[in-house]
């Protein structure tokens, strides 16, 4: 059915809502959805200002995208759930802790909220929701965890204490060397100055770029962030602007080459044998 969308006002095939008939176009479907699953939501009223009902969960699921669906459906899970169920602090695969009527009480022995998560493997407290303590409680590993985040903020002979991997978590001190880390647990590379994953583009530069928009804030204007976001993001775009005219001006020398050779390549041909024959003929 050709109906015109209520949103983008151009006609196309479009199946009516659901909730209130009114006709929205897949694609500005997919780009509302996208919107609202990015803001956290999970009860996603209707794209029509006059409809004040809420999109079913089947309709949300089928036109968002892999990775926008599976936050949504975290987001939903995450609203559900009640105390006898919490994410994997790693994979946020979530975890219902066996108990009859009620969690347990604090006893001698912790060992009882020990989680193994099924999808990462990753080892942790279900109780203070923090990696595995062992033979430390919950209580003293919180303070433990905090005094380590103090110490490790801390700046020493020019430089942190330590550092966190930002996949991990865990603390990793620089004796010697450059800002380049690799975590000795978890393999992820990342720069001891921000804490920041290394991330690159051939194209775009990588953290260790001045002017990249993945280069260490360290490196770049540090005292002055809003000015520092708008020359890399400046930087960015005039690439982003400037590599499809490079593209379509390669395509037409291409095309204007390929024309040439058409041309020019047969009259080579030609008058290579016409030369060839010329001289036949005068050597007969």
């Amino acid at each position: 059915m050709v109906l015109m969308c209520r949103v983008c006002l151009e006609d196309k095939p479009i199946k009516p809502l659901p909730c209130c008939k009114k006709a929205v176009c897949e694609e500005c479907l997919k780009v509302y959805l996208s919107s609202q699953v990015q803001l956290g939501q999970v009860e996603i009223k209707c794209p029509i200002t006059e409809c004040f009902e809420f999109l079913e969960e089947r309709t949300i699921v089928f036109n968002l995208t892999h990775e926008d669906s599976i936050k949504y459906k975290y987001f939903l899970e995450l609203g559900r759930i009640d105390s006898s169920t919490k994410p994997c602090p790693q994979c946020k695969h979530f975890t219902t802790f066996k108990r009859k009527g009620h969690i347990p009480t604090p006893s001698r022995s912790e060992s009882k909220y020990k989680i193994q998560c099924p999808t990462c493997q990753f080892v942790w407290c279900f109780k203070c929701h923090s990696p595995w303590h062992e033979g430390v409680n919950c209580k003293e590993y919180k303070k433990g965890d905090k005094l380590l985040r103090h110490w490790a903020s801390e700046i020493e002979h020019g430089q942190r204490n330590a550092q966190k991997c930002p996949k991990c978590k865990i603390h990793i001190q620089r004796t010697e060397g450059c800002d380049h880390m690799t975590c000795s647990q978890c393999n992820t590379n990342f720069c001891y100055r921000c804490g920041e994953r290394y991330r690159q583009l051939r194209f775009f530069g990588d953290h260790t770029s001045n002017l990249s928009i993945f280069g260490c804030k360290y490196r770049y204007l540090p005292e002055r962030p809003h000015l520092r976001r708008l020359v890399r993001g400046s930087v960015c775009a005039g690439k982003l602007f400037v590599a499809p005219l490079i593209l379509v001006l390669g395509l037409a020398l291409g095309a204007i080459a390929v024309v040439i050779g058409l041309f020019v390549f047969p009259i080579y041909c030609l008058c290579k044998k016409q030369r060839k024959r010329s001289r036949t003929g005068m050597h007969w």
